[in-house]
């Protein structure tokens, strides 16, 4: 492996928190007030986050039977949802800048139960002990998250006038580093394929392209609401199913299969936003 994962996930800690910093100048009223608003569409897609994504896995996993560590990193990228770059991928694809935010916001909460909820069910199903309880998964959420967000919110509810000349700036910061942690994957690459082969990669694009769908057919007739909707259902979080495999001692081909699985989810998710640019989602 030419660069260690460990300092990726450094650049990576980095990288998402000049990121969702830069959404939280965004995060005000108004965005609250929206999703208010939509209050049936909202509870909608969020059930289509945490429901229907980790039942398809569960059946692909029973019916494909692929080796036990890549099907249990595809369960566990599965029920991990609210990925940090999630709402930026959902405001590229169109998605409403209003009600985008309170989206995103409620479904990075929610995974503090949901996330607990979904590997107690699974472990009931796959007969394997897997725990993490609700305070390791908020950590992970506050702390990559919800702190950055909130400073960001801060900040425009106190100085509106700064918060708007240096919204753009940091966006700009966040697509380079962005760009640049994709690149600084892309070397290991190769490394990781021979480890694990292809099977998680192909089933982390399969999983984004129906998780899509899915996610736009739950927003209904809301053509404002289905791109941020479709986004949200897609993305999953690759710390969170980190987290859980570390904390119960999974052995290494497991987050390699996770890793494989978010660079499938990665290339889906590049093809998509370039389709929206080109067609539009409406």
């Amino acid at each position: 492996m030419l660069i260690p994962l460990q300092w990726i996930g450094l650049f990576a800690v980095g990288t998402v928190f000049v990121v969702m910093f830069a959404l939280g100048l965004m995060l005000g009223r108004e965005q609250i007030a929206a999703a208010l608003e939509r209050r049936v569409v909202l509870t909608a897609v969020i059930f289509a986050v945490v429901v229907p994504i980790p039942a398809l896995a569960v059946l692909g996993v029973k019916l494909l039977h692929p080796p036990p560590a890549i099907a249990a990193g595809i369960i566990l990228m599965a029920i991990s949802p609210g990925a940090p770059v999630a709402l930026r991928r959902a405001l590229d694809a169109g998605g409403d800048p209003r009600f985008a935010p309170a989206l995103h916001l409620a479904i990075v909460l929610l995974a503090v139960l949901t996330v607990p909820a979904s590997v107690l069910i699974l472990d009931w199903i796959f007969s394997k002990e897997f725990t993490v309880t609700p305070f390791e998964i908020g950590r992970q959420v506050f702390l990559a998250q919800l702190l950055p967000l909130a400073l960001g919110a801060a900040l425009r509810a106190w100085r509106p006038l700064a918060a708007e000349r240096i919204e753009s700036r940091l966006a700009r910061l966040g697509s380079v580093l962005l760009l640049l942690l994709a690149i600084l994957a892309l070397v290991d690459l190769p490394s990781i394929i021979g480890r694990i082969g292809w099977m998680p990669s192909a089933a982390g694009f399969a999983m984004t392209v129906v998780a899509l769908a899915v996610g736009a057919v739950f927003a209904g007739r809301d053509a404002e609401v289905r791109p941020a909707a479709a986004v949200a259902a897609a993305m999953r979080n690759p710390g969170l199913a980190l987290l859980i495999a570390t904390l119960n001692r999974a052995p290494p081909a497991v987050s390699e299969a996770i890793i494989g699985y978010a660079i499938g989810l990665a290339i889906a998710m590049i093809l998509f936003l370039q389709w929206c640019k080109r067609f539009g989602t409406r």
